[in-house]
């Protein structure tokens, strides 16, 4: 990851298809550290995989531990960071792997942060996740404005309204 060259990239990528999840993490890393733009590498990668590829970047994106790091993100002072965090794990939720924000919503890091993956979510239109928006809706426990934040959203994605609340 230290040459930023198309073979690189090809390299990397190819360790996505690794049978071994510490291959596969490390290539995650390996594909964060490529560019300054990460984002633009992720969406590169998924861009040019195949529907099985993604869902294996998605994975990685969450075991390597990029969506910890980038959840903790969200709230931070630097806008490029949060910017940089909300890309990341939108492109994750994109490619299938929701469970990580999903559990951030269930969590108490704080309300901040639950109402941002909410809206990260809403904004990826994935409508596999109602089914986990429905079960989060009726929680008693989360406090009331992260309650509503995911009714709304499931009205978006239900509606096709990509706006979020």
């Amino acid at each position: 990851s230290r040459v930023d060259t198309d073979e690189a990239f090809q390299q990397i990528c190819a360790g996505f298809d690794d049978g071994s999840k510490d291959v596969r993490n490390a290539a995650a890393r390996a594909l964060y550290d490529l560019r300054a733009d990460r984002a633009e590498s992720f969406t590169r990668a998924l861009r040019e995989a195949t529907p099985e590829r993604r869902r294996e970047i998605g994975a990685a994106i969450s075991t390597s531990g990029l969506a910890a790091e980038s959840i903790s993100q969200l709230t931070g002072e630097s806008r490029e960071k949060t910017y940089e965090a909300f890309s990341l794990l939108f492109l994750m939720a994109k490619a299938g792997e929701v469970q990580p924000l999903i559990r951030a919503i269930e969590s108490p890091p704080s309300n901040e942060v639950r109402l941002a993956v909410v809206k990260l979510l809403a904004l990826s239109g994935q409508k596999e996740i109602l089914p986990a928006f429905r079960r989060l809706a009726v929680r008693g426990s989360l406090p009331t404005e992260v309650r509503s934040a995911v009714m709304e959203a499931i009205y978006q994605i239900s509606s096709g309204q990509l706006t979020p609340a």
